[in-house]
């Protein structure tokens, strides 16, 4: 029997510190038939590339909504695709323009207007994931079974992403960027960000708004910038200064890294190598550019090229955002799709049905008072792993199960049973749940899916013949900025 095929039509929306641009893709997925366990990604293409604008704001701490929607409806026009065709994709906002005060309002007003199955997401370690896929690092990492550090560098962060062979060993965040600090036509500085401020009350350097600073008094400001990227990327000993702008603070593997990869606007002017004009986007761009490629020159660091540069992190939102449950999956077709499932967690203190049944029943009491149920389509209970999946722990599972939700008075709001796991076992779950309960709402069981509390779940509607369904696992997180002046 040969594979069955279909294909989703993915749109990638990225809103960043500088500029911000759209993408759709043509990902065409396959299984080998009825039975088959696995779902794979057989193509992804790129059938639309945006225009690159300019990021609009109405001030600096506000994006300007309406002129962001108006580029995203106009971009899709031009694309020839409508809202109702596209089935997977993200809207996300990344590097200072995740600090703004109306950027999650932003988002979720884009994915209500962009299509019925785009998620609203951001997050730097997210934001470094996605880039290093889109750039091509993380192919690099599978197909030569190496250790690749992708560096996006953009207007107001750096990100980094580890890849090892096909596993994604971690992030690595800095507030750095090529847009810390504008100048006018004049050379006089507009605009100081926090982390920049950071760096220039560090080093006492003479640098003020309404001034022409001197280029010896950039210089060091880059320099200072430069460093803690290639601390970062060392990754072992990092000065206070680079912990003060480091996102998310954590130790880093000591793992050897076979080479780096640079992507990102200020990646896209490293391997440009063009000097002629430092202040080109009246910002630090390009002396920062030039700053990380002398160090580069001088280091034993191999330096891997980019398919993707300044389009790397809207090339990865627009394909490596959606994940498929198993093909054991199981599922109510009628309630299909749903958006924004809020998911909680369960943990298991025994393996006893009662204790089972206690213990799911406080995580749906919880979620509950945490979520208004009338504003969501229901609560997504993401379940633990099993040592052993026998047909008695399933079977005490689906009692525990059925027990919880009529306990936890969760059955009376009529809202769709949905349950994750990560483990194959979907369908015989499903399966025993509905064979002893009496008055079960529409239920969806999806596995081989990872979720945590916090998260939020969209599943689309059914593709491959039923066979499975994509779910995008995404977290509403956006920054706030360095409290530094």
């Amino acid at each position: 029997m040969g594979r069955e095929t279909d294909t989703l039509t993915s749109v990638g929306i990225d809103i960043g510190t500088t500029t911000t641009q759209l993408v759709v893709s043509e990902i065409t997925i396959s299984s080998a038939g009825l039975g088959a366990l696995d779902v794979d990604i057989e193509q992804t293409e790129l059938v639309y590339r945006g225009t690159i604008y300019e990021t609009p704001l109405l001030d600096r701490q506000t994006l300007n909504v309406e002129a962001i929607e108006d580029l995203v409806t106009s971009e899709l026009e031009q694309s020839g695709y409508t809202p109702a065709s596209i089935d997977s994709g993200a809207v996300i906002v990344t590097g200072e323009s995740s600090y703004k005060t109306n950027a999650e309002e932003l988002v979720t007003r884009i994915a209500a207007d962009a299509g019925e199955f785009v998620v609203a997401t951001a997050g730097p370690e997210l934001e470094s994931v996605l880039a290093g896929t889109g750039s091509g690092a993380a192919t690099w990492a599978s197909d030569k079974q190496k250790t690749i550090l992708n560096v996006d560098i953009g207007g107001g962060t750096t990100n980094m992403c580890l890849f090892a062979g096909d596993s994604i060993v971690e992030t690595r965040c800095l507030n750095v960027g090529g847009r810390l600090l504008r100048f006018n036509t004049a050379g006089r500085v507009t605009h100081i960000s926090n982390p920049a401020a950071l760096l220039i009350n560090e080093a006492n350097l003479d640098i003020e708004v309404g001034k022409c600073p001197s280029e010896a008094a950039l210089h060091e400001l880059v320099d200072l910038m430069a460093n803690s990227v290639f601390e970062t990327i060392d990754g072992t000993e990092r000065s206070e200064l680079t912990k003060e702008l480091t996102i998310r603070d954590n130790e880093y593997t000591s793992r050897t890294i076979d080479g780096v990869c640079f992507s990102g606007g200020v990646g896209r002017l490293i391997a440009a190598n063009d000097d002629d004009d430092l202040f080109a986007y009246q910002d630090i761009g390009g002396m920062l550019a030039t700053a990380i490629r002398e160090r580069l020159e001088s280091s034993s660091l191999i330096v891997w090229p980019p398919t993707e540069m300044i389009r790397a992190t809207v090339i990865g939102a627009g394909t490596q955002t959606t994940s498929f449950s198993g093909t054991t999956v199981s599922f109510d077709e009628s309630v299909l799709p749903l958006k924004n499932l809020p998911v909680v967690t369960a943990s298991f203190s025994g393996t006893d049905r009662e204790s089972l049944a206690d213990d799911l029943r406080h995580c749906l009491e919880r979620g509950l008072s945490l979520y208004e149920t009338d504003q969501v389509a229901g609560l997504a209970l993401a379940l633990p792993n099993f040592d052993t999946l026998s047909y008695d722990c399933i079977t005490a599972l689906a009692h525990a199960l059925d027990q919880a939700y009529d306990e936890s008075g969760y059955a009376r709001r009529q809202l769709p049973y949905v349950i994750v796991t990560q483990q194959n076992c979907a369908k015989a779950l499903a399966q025993c749940l509905r064979a002893i309960s009496t008055d079960l709402s529409p239920l969806i069981v999806i596995d081989e899916i990872a979720a945590s509390d916090g998260d939020y779940l969209d599943i689309g509607e059914p593709i491959l013949s039923g066979q499975t369904v994509p779910v995008i696992v995404k977290s509403l997180v956006f920054g706030r900025e360095s409290s530094a002046a």
